[in-house]
């Protein structure tokens, strides 16, 4: 109830202008890095990481003698009637915070501001006044890391699970073990496990629920065929890539094997 409420609710806000509609699926690049060479490589190593480099639009130099860059920060807000950009990172380092406060005086209102600081391993910043701080960072550039994604997992871990309970005469004809599969359902329904989860206990990935299929479409109880390596990437990738809909194109492929 409540994952449909906020979606309903998300929805009406937008449609009166309360809330800015997310802009992650825009198609053109819109971001502009201010800061050195060396910061530019390190702050678009985050942003690849996340799978959001094709936002940039290119680097802004800090010092005026760089001709490498598409422009200089003290003629920053210039930029914009020639080059389409929404979006400002800030990397403070090169650039104290000073001279980024005054280059941010300047900039038009509807232009976003992150922060990239001298070191770190995150950006951080707000897309509007509608909308909390956020940080990017290589821990949270997994899609099964976003919390819709993962409410909407385990919303579909639930309405699968009751399906399947409540239509239990059914799974007694095609599943092979009907008593093993129902156990599932009854785990899957309570949170204690997943249907689809990773092939390999990973701590370096986003946590998960054990699964009762892994995400390459084979049962967890049956001996893997791939070596380690190659689990590992399955993983990364099922994570990095998440979609809802994966996990339903498992579930109707492996069917028959959800009792094991």
């Amino acid at each position: 109830m409540a994952f449909f409420l906020i979606s309903i609710v998300r929805w009406l806000l937008i449609k009166n202008n309360v809330l800015k509609k997310s802009d992650d699926k825009e198609e053109n690049p819109h971001t502009l890095i201010v800061g050195s060479d060396d910061e530019f490589q390190r702050c678009r190593e985050l942003m690849q990481h996340a799978g959001l480099h094709e936002k940039i639009l290119g680097r802004v130099a800090v010092s005026e003698n760089d001709e490498s860059g598409i422009g200089y920060w003290k003629r920053l807000h210039m930029l914009q009637p020639t080059i389409d950009f929404k979006e400002v990172i800030f990397c403070e380092g090169v650039l104290a915070f000073k001279n980024i406060i005054e280059s941010m005086g300047v900039l038009p209102k509807n232009i976003r501001v992150k922060f990239h600081a001298a070191k770190s391993q995150s950006i951080v910043g707000s897309d509007s006044k509608d909308t909390s701080g956020e940080a990017l960072s290589k821990e949270n550039g997994y899609k099964i890391a976003n919390s819709y994604n993962r409410r909407t997992k385990r919303l579909i871990d639930f309405i699968v699970s009751l399906l399947f309970i409540i239509t239990f005469p059914i799974h007694f004809i095609f599943v092979r073990s009907p008593l093993s599969f129902f156990d599932n359902c009854f785990k899957v329904l309570f949170a204690k496990r997943t249907w689809i989860g990773y092939t390999m206990n990973n701590g370096a990935l986003p946590h998960l629920r054990k699964g009762i299929i892994g995400c390459n479409g084979i049962s967890l109880n049956t001996a893997q065929q791939l070596p380690a390596e190659s689990l590992q990437m399955v993983d990364y990738w099922y994570a990095r890539d998440y979609e809802p809909v994966q996990d339903l194109k498992l579930l109707w492929k492996t069917y028959r094997r959800l009792a094991n």
